[in-house]
C-alpha cells in the first residue's frame, strides 16, 4: 500500500484525467485536495507509479459529518481482481465498522462481494449509480431568460435550510457536511424578484460533483433546475473544474434533466454504493 504524497496527488490528478468516466470520482477528490480544500482524506495506491486501484479514505474515523458517519470510501479500480486483491491489504479496509464504498465499478461488484463473503462480513448495494459528465462549455443546451432573478452562491446561515431538504440530510452530521460544502465549495442559488431567500439552489461535493439540487414544491416548474445547472456548470468549466454527477439508476426525472443539457454517459459504466457492515442509525 502506497500512500500518495503531494508530489504524486499532482502526478495522480493528470494521470486519472486519461481513465474518465471511471476514474471520475477518485480524480474529484484529488483535484479538491490539490486546491487545497478541507478534508479528511487519506488517498492510496496498490503501487506506484504504476497504479491499478487508487482509494481515497477517511484518515481520521468518526469525524461529525456525513463523510465521517458512512465512513465513505472513493475508489478507482483498473481490473476485479486488482481490486480484490488490494481490499486485503493491511490498512485498506478495516472490517470490523461500518464502510460505504461508494463508487465500486459495477464490472467489478464481484471483487467486493467475494471479499464481504470470504471475511463473513454482512454487505448490501446501497445504490446503483449513472455517472453523467459534461466535459466542454459548448456541450450545454440550454438557453432561457433568468429575467427577474437573482444568482448568488450560498450563505452558510442557509446551511439548515438546505440540509433540511437533503434526501441524506436532516441531523447534524449532514448539517456540517451541508456547511462545509457551501464555505469551501461553489454553490448557486435562485432568488426571485422581490424576494430575499433561495427558491432553488444547487451545491458541490468534496468529491466535486454536483449535488444537493433542489427546489421548493411551490417554486418548481419554472426551469430554475436547468439554469442553475447551466449557469454553474460553464462557470466550473471556465475554472477547469470537473463537470459530473451521479444519478440514482431508476430517477428518470433528474436523468433526463442533465441528458437534455448535454450531460453524457457510458453505456457501460455503472458506479455502485456499496456498504459493508451494518450501521448503527445515529439518528
Amino acid at each position: 500500500m502506497i500512500i500518495l504524497r503531494t508530489e504524486e496527488l499532482k502526478q495522480a490528478e493528470s494521470v486519472l484525467k486519461q481513465f474518465f468516466p471511471e476514474s471520475i470520482k477518485v480524480y474529484g477528490c484529488i483535484f479538491n485536495i490539490n486546491r487545497g480544500k478541507p478534508h479528511n482524506l487519506q488517498v492510496i495506491a496498490d503501487q506506484w507509479p504504476d497504479f491499478t486501484v487508487i482509494i481515497c479514505k477517511p484518515k481520521v474515523q468518526g469525524t461529525k459529518d456525513r463523510e465521517g458517519d458512512f465512513n465513505i470510501y472513493s475508489i478507482y479500480s483498473k481490473s476485479k481482481e486488482s481490486l480484490r486483491k488490494f481490499l486485503d491489504t493491511p490498512g485498506v479496509i478495516n472490517k470490523d465498522t461500518f464502510t460505504l464504498l461508494a463508487g465500486v465499478d459495477i464490472r467489478h461488484l464481484e471483487a467486493v462481494q467475494e471479499f464481504a463473503d470470504q471475511h463473513g462480513l454482512p454487505w448490501k448495494v446501497q445504490a446503483v449509480m449513472n455517472v453523467l459528465m459534461l466535459q466542454e462549455a459548448n456541450q450545454l443546451q440550454f438557453n432561457q431568460s433568468s429575467a427577474g432573478l437573482r444568482f448568488s452562491p450560498l450563505s452558510e446561515a442557509q446551511a439548515h435550510l438546505v440540509n433540511s431538504t437533503w434526501k441524506y440530510g436532516g441531523d447534524r452530521n449532514s448539517y456540517n457536511s451541508v456547511l462545509n460544502y457551501i464555505s469551501h465549495n461553489p454553490s448557486l442559488c435562485v432568488i426571485e424578484e422581490g424576494g430575499t431567500e433561495p427558491v432553488s439552489w444547487l451545491l458541490v461535493y468534496q468529491h466535486a460533483a454536483l449535488g444537493l439540487l433542489y427546489t421548493l414544491p411551490q417554486h418548481r416548474r419554472k426551469g430554475y433546475a436547468k439554469l442553475l445547472v447551466s449557469i454553474l456548470g460553464k462557470s466550473l468549466l471556465e475554472r477547469g473544474h470537473p463537470v459530473y454527477c451521479f444519478v440514482e439508476k431508476g430517477n428518470d426525472t433528474s436523468y433526463k434533466l442533465f441528458t437534455s443539457l448535454g450531460f453524457q454517459h457510458s453505456q457501460v459504466y455503472r458506479a455502485v454504493w456499496f456498504e459493508l457492515n451494518k450501521r448503527e442509525d445515529k439518528k
